[in-house]
């Protein structure tokens, strides 16, 4: 199976729809930090006038920072050629996680309120892959609060008829949802033995199941059965049912070459730095590590800002190799933070991590690969068990030491 994946450029305003979604004590914001899934964004193309000729950002190569496009858009990463060499059956300690015909799963959404097209597509999408969706209690509550996500997730874990746990969307408050549990929470989720799949503002959860050593799947939630592509939906099917794919995907100049072995962390980057110094911080658990991270909305200098806090905390230092993925919608005016007093402008996201962060860095990193916020592209990840990436000159590999 091979996918080969274009850059493009979006001429658009990013803005958040007017009144789908009342505000509530788990759903205080739209997104303001841009951390949602895809299915919560509408794209606009921008009225103005003044410059009608667009910004071409396609071609081959690094992003060059466009001039009088302040509100332009582009996206990074998403030029990989992506082949799956196969699937391997997962028989690592928690094989039995794994879903099977007739498993009731639950769906919720422990992070912001779904629409009800996401909701809906979520129940009729589980139906249809064969498994029994479970709606928690509080999932399309309007009044919902931050304790009504909790008790359906605590409820999710506790109940033993219950095989994994499927969010409908991210968004934001899985941090003030998590601040709520219990001391015993970790042990919780280990003795639960469920899954839980999701992305975005799920990274939360991705982060406190690692640490409990459960594997999560980041992938795709109700845009799984609605925008999609179909090689994703494929890769994301066999996933929950324990069938783990073998990655290779191009890489590019700013990658170093190398090979890794680690449990694999990470998700959403402005996410994962709630998790730091936190109960469930995935990077201090003592085990080696391997990172993802991937962004959406966030300029250039939240982007540094964000990857600084990781370094800070020695997160970078400490993993034993690094894959960043998707970076979408990400503005194309650099502002005030375009590299020229830091010897030269950047090209690119993927430049200014190589030269802000990178320099000596002497584990291996991959640039490019295809999970993130895209609408059509997120590669599913089994995220909390250990996995070998291999980085060469072009391309690099990810395959899961548990799947054989």
């Amino acid at each position: 199976m091979r996918y080969t994946i274009g850059k493009k450029l979006n001429v658009a305003l990013l803005a958040l729809s007017v009144g789908i979604m009342p505000l509530t004590a788990c759903n205080r914001s739209q997104d303001p930090d841009n951390t949602s899934d895809t299915e919560d964004i509408k794209i606009t193309e921008t009225t103005e006038t003044q410059d009608t000729t667009p910004t071409d950002n396609t071609a081959p190569g690094p992003i060059i920072n466009p001039t009088d496009t302040s509100k332009s858009y582009f996206d990074e990463g998403l030029n990989a050629s992506l082949e799956i060499n196969g699937y391997k059956s997962y028989g690592g300690q928690t094989a039995d996680m794994f879903l099977s015909p007739g498993d009731k799963v639950a769906v919720l959404s422990p992070s912001s309120l779904p629409s009800q097209e996401q909701y809906d597509a979520t129940i009729e999408g589980l139906t249809a892959w064969g498994y029994v969706p479970v709606p928690g209690k509080h999932v399309l509550q309007a009044d919902r609060t931050l304790e009504d996500c909790r008790e359906d997730l605590i409820t999710a874990l506790n109940d033993p008829e219950i095989t994994a746990i499927f969010c409908v969307r991210g968004g934001y408050g899985s941090s003030e949802v998590m601040d709520l549990m219990t001391e015993d929470l970790i042990s919780t989720i280990r003795n639960s033995n469920k899954l839980i799949i999701g992305f975005s503002d799920i990274t939360v959860y991705h982060a406190a199941w690692s640490v409990a050593q459960v594997p999560s799947i980041h992938a795709t939630m109700s845009g799984s059965f609605m925008t999609l592509s179909d090689e994703c939906v494929e890769a994301e099917k066999n996933m929950l049912s324990g069938n783990i794919p073998s990655y290779r995907c191009t890489t590019d100049e700013y990658c170093i070459p190398g090979e890794a072995t680690g449990v694999l962390i990470g998700g959403n980057l402005s996410t994962l730095t709630a998790v730091i110094n936190t109960a469930y911080d995935c990077t201090k658990t003592g085990t080696p590590y391997i990172l993802f991270v991937e962004e959406i909305g966030e300029d250039i200098q939240h982007i540094h800002r964000f990857l600084e806090v990781l370094d800070h905390a020695g997160v970078l230092a400490n993993a034993q190799g690094i894959v960043f993925g998707e970076w979408t919608e990400i503005p194309s005016d650099f502002g005030g933070y375009g590299g020229d007093s830091r010897g030269g402008e950047f090209k690119s996201v993927e430049d200014m991590i190589s030269r802000e962060f990178l320099m000596g860095y002497n584990k291996p990193v991959a640039f490019g690969f295809p999970a993130g916020h895209s609408e059509e592209i997120n590669y599913p990840l089994l995220m909390g068990v250990e996995a070998k990436v291999v980085v060469s000159d072009g391309s690099f590999t990810i395959d899961w030491t548990g799947a054989r």
